[in-house]
């Protein structure tokens, strides 16, 4: 079943959570003379504003960045889909201000001012993003042009009540699910109905949180679910059209004003260097953000 396509705001902002969170992108490039097309996967850090990657400068992608200063990224699956150009500014190590280096090694899990071959940086401003899931989100795909944004960064225009703003509670994720699960339409609806094992990856500041989780623990993953529709108040109950219409709050839809999933799993594997747990039987998608991680209590003394 194809979920209903989602308003330009909501795709805006799952746009920037892709950017915030996800760590590699599809790096498309073109020889600055004979237009021969080069394509490899880069790791990235999204400040808000632009992206930055790094790649060996004498390598085919650091010629045609450097040669040509245009580049095209892709992020995410197939079916949930940032698409963006660009325009490309080289940086040295030593051009990297205010901790930009650091920031770049702690997402991306290296840090190419430690390594002997000559790497640079790449400093990437988006001129155009478009997005989509399904085809029913390929009318209005463009959500920047110029450089520009052309959707408001709220619903307030499009008929929510004006009144006093609401405060804000920024979440980060503590890491990300890699799973062989890519397709939120093939993925089960809840863990014991077939999901596959999965690796939680935690950010490398955060291994002291985990330093403590052991094999055979039974943990709740909190996750951001974010392929879900947050502007959904009510649904049929697994996509059952059979069964009446009921509001999010009384059931497990990821579609909900706030996505949060809920997932009681094993820890079946503990890495040893803290930086990553196998769970059995877990149905999110590949790339979900995880939000936390919390024992099951089964006794009061364990509280």
């Amino acid at each position: 079943m194809t979920p209903p396509p989602r308003t330009p705001q909501q795709r805006r902002q799952d746009a920037l959570n892709r950017l915030e969170h996800d760590v590699d992108a599809w790096v498309a490039t073109a020889d600055e003379e004979g237009g021969t097309p080069y394509l490899i996967p880069l790791s990235f850090l999204w400040d808000g504003g632009t992206l930055l990657v790094s790649t060996p400068a004498s390598s085919p992608t650091g010629r045609n960045l450097r040669g040509t200063g245009k580049v095209r990224l892709g992020i995410g699956p197939t079916r949930d889909l940032v698409l963006i150009e660009g325009t490309v500014r080289p940086l040295a190590a030593t051009e990297l201000t205010g901790g930009l280096g650091d920031a770049f090694a702690a997402k991306t899990g290296f840090d190419p001012r430690e390594l002997t071959t000559s790497y640079l940086y790449f400093r990437i401003e988006p001129q155009r993003l478009q997005a989509w899931r399904e085809a029913n989100e390929l009318t209005d795909r463009d959500l920047m042009r110029d450089g520009t944004w052309v959707v408001p960064d709220t619903e307030g225009a499009e008929g929510r009540e004006a009144g006093p703003s609401e405060p804000e509670y920024p979440v980060r994720p503590v890491g990300r699910v890699e799973s062989p699960l890519t397709d939120r339409a093939g993925a089960p609806k809840q863990g014991d109905e077939g999901a596959p094992a999965a690796r939680i990856v935690f950010r490398p500041e955060l291994r002291e949180a985990a330093a403590d989780l052991r094999v055979g623990e039974e943990v709740v993953l909190l996750t951001w679910l974010h392929q879900g529709s947050r502007d959904v108040l009510s649904v049929h109950p697994r996509g059952n059209t059979d069964r009446p219409r009921q509001g999010v709050f009384s059931t497990r839809s990821p579609d909900r004003p706030n996505p949060i999933g809920l997932h009681t799993v094993t820890i079946t594997d503990v890495e040893d260097d803290g930086d990553a747990i196998t769970v059995s039987g877990l149905e999110a998608i590949d790339g979900t953000p995880v939000l936390d991680v919390k024992p099951v209590l089964r006794a009061t003394a364990e509280r």
